[in-house]
């Protein structure tokens, strides 16, 4: 009878396999026709406008950056700080890390208004911008993020004769060798992790015009905030990934990542109060302002999901040992942490380009023509997504999957002890 189950089973996983991919194509082909439509009729077919001249692009952005940069941190600390325990994961977080940064930079794609002059970049850079700073080691951590995963998985190659293997041979000498070769990147890409999210910090911290913007804490809040996304979607991944046969762990290592998250939601929502009190308390309106508008004002809904959902049900669930034991329990916590993590950066582009920086009339010209009669000024103008907008971002997500789908399928995930 195990026989012929075990035997039922396949075609099942494999039309489920079959479905998945044909989402994802399907998802992707939607995404570049609509960047398609935007390319022929300029950046007005979204929403984006002046003052918000950011939006959903910057923000998945920002937030590709943080899932990357907290799946790296867990590969990273596990090696660097003898996580045995998290040995069967590295390699999954690795990857997760790898396709979330590759999405991050293609983000910037849609959201530039003539993509064919991105060479401009590079031909004239002015290194004195932030921006130039991030996209410098976004490249430099893409890269790291390559040779990590190859490292990792060049040795298994060797025993399947796969061309991946490249640079090793099956030998235990060769096996020595790249375990150096692993603590090595460890040690670079920690440190380069942090980096990562913390300059994005800054393209927005440094600018002294923005109060909203303008503080110390948003490099540190940055990086926790990119340990909680990263170790949550870290967790919903190697659950789907062990649930698929590729590689397996113990419960208790889901519990301990599930403990890692809540005491990663507990600093975020300290790194959120500390903010939100430096900056009302003064009652300066340079400051008081934008918070008055995230605690009772215009964004007030995203902000309370942020903390009540995004924050304090993951931190409830997680906090008592018995639930972190229980998969829907820490499945549940996990997504709602994502999602929080993702509102939060949702929040700090549109706080923070809404409202002109100087409150005078006439305000600042919207950038685009408007009907007769209406007036092409403002002193603030609400900003949300266009369809365009949200299906070249499922688009590029779906693109990352398959990317994952294909890591998963071909690349050895489970670490063998040499």
């Amino acid at each position: 009878m195990s026989t012929i189950s075990a035997t039922a089973a396949v075609p099942r996983r494999t039309t489920g396999r079959t479905i998945w991919i044909g989402l994802l194509l399907l998802g992707f082909a939607a995404g570049v026709g609509a960047w398609i439509y935007q390319l022929t009729q300029g950046l007005a077919v979204t929403n984006m406008r002046n003052p918000t001249m950011w939006g959903l692009y910057i923000t998945l952005f920002m937030f590709f950056v943080g899932l990357s940069a907290g799946g790296l941190i867990v590969a990273s600390a596990g090696r660097l700080f003898g996580g045995e325990r998290l040995k069967p994961i590295v390699r999954v977080a690795v990857l997760e890390a790898t396709v979330a940064v590759m999405l991050a930079a293609l983000f910037l794609l849609p959201d530039m208004g003539r993509p064919d002059r991105l060479w401009h970049l590079f031909r004239y850079p002015h290194f004195r911008s932030p921006m130039m700073w991030d996209i410098t080691v976004v490249i430099a951590y893409f890269i790291i993020s390559l040779i990590y995963v190859w490292v990792y998985t060049r040795h298994d190659n060797a025993e399947r004769r796969s061309w991946l293997a490249f640079g090793t041979t099956n030998t235990p000498a060769s096996a020595r060798r790249d375990d150096r070769m692993k603590w090595v990147l460890a040690a670079v890409g920690l440190p380069v992790a942090i980096l990562l999210h913390s300059i994005t910090a800054w393209i927005f911290g440094l600018q002294i015009s923005r109060a909203f913007w303008f503080t110390a804490l948003m490099a540190p809040m940055f990086v926790t905030s990119a340990l909680v996304s990263g170790t949550a979607l870290v967790i919903l991944i190697v659950t789907v990934v062990r649930r698929v046969g590729r590689i397996s762990f113990p419960d208790d290592l889901r519990a301990l990542l599930a403990k890692l998250l809540a005491v990663f939601v507990a600093v975020e929502a300290f790194m959120v109060f500390s903010e939100m009190l430096t900056a009302a308390y003064n009652g300066a309106s340079f400051e008081a302002d934008p918070i008055a508008r995230m605690l009772s004002g215009r964004f007030s809904p995203l902000f309370w999901f942020e903390i009540a959902v995004g924050l304090l049900v993951p931190f409830v669930l997680l906090v008592v040992p018995k639930w972190r034991f229980k998969p829907a329990a820490v499945v549940v916590a996990s997504v709602l942490a994502v999602l929080g993590i993702f509102v939060h950066r949702f929040n700090i582009v549109l706080n923070g380009l809404t409202f002109a920086t100087v409150p005078y009339a006439p305000g600042v010209a919207i950038g685009t023509p408007q009907p007769v009669g209406t007036d092409s000024f403002a002193l603030s103008l609400a900003y949300y997504p266009s369809w365009v907008e949200w299906v070249v971002a499922l688009g590029l997500v779906c693109l990352g999957g398959l990317i994952f789908t294909a890591g998963v399928m071909w690349l050895p995930l489970r670490e063998k002890a040499h």
